[in-house]
């Protein structure tokens, strides 16, 4: 990182040049001073996110409601909720970052990658919704009910 238009003791323009935490001659004047303030801050950021029990009903009703047509029942809700709540521990978010300080001291540039996410709260219920006998029964007695839908309204007006 560099810095340039410093105005040094003399009133004179200085450069400062850090790499890795070295020293500078910029605002402080003396030579190979180290300054906590130029050095560049690496991050790696792992994060737990756990979704609380009222976000987990929620999710679970919904997500039931809307692949089984009914709600979900308070064991179907306790167990989802323990695999999810399981699954967010097992796969927790990871973040990498470095961050850059100008001349002032004062943060500069924060840039990263999202390395992992950890889990999505809605994906994972529908999965385990989906590895369920029930919601195999619902999707063809679904599709039964569209295809008899639509035979009636082909019989509209045919008489």
């Amino acid at each position: 990182m560099s810095a340039t238009g410093v105005s040094g003791p003399q009133g004179t323009n200085n450069t400062s040049s850090v790499t890795g935490g070295q020293g500078s001659t910029g605002w402080m004047g003396g030579a190979n001073v180290a300054s906590p303030m130029f050095n560049t801050t690496t991050t790696n950021t792992t994060y737990l996110t756990q979704t609380s029990q009222p976000d987990i009903a929620s999710i679970v009703n919904s997500t039931i409601l809307q692949m089984l047509g009914r709600y979900a029942t308070s064991e179907e809700i306790q167990r989802y909720g323990s695999e999810l709540l399981s699954a967010e521990r097992a796969n927790p978010g990871e973040f990498t970052g470095t961050t850059t300080y100008g001349p002032s001291g004062k943060r500069n540039v924060v840039s990263g990658t999202q390395l992992t996410a950890g889990v999505d709260p809605s994906s994972f219920i529908a999965q385990q919704v989906r590895g369920t006998s029930g919601y195999g029964g619902f999707q063809a007695a679904t599709t039964a009910f569209d295809m008899l839908r639509q035979m009636a309204k082909s019989q509209v007006g045919a008489a």
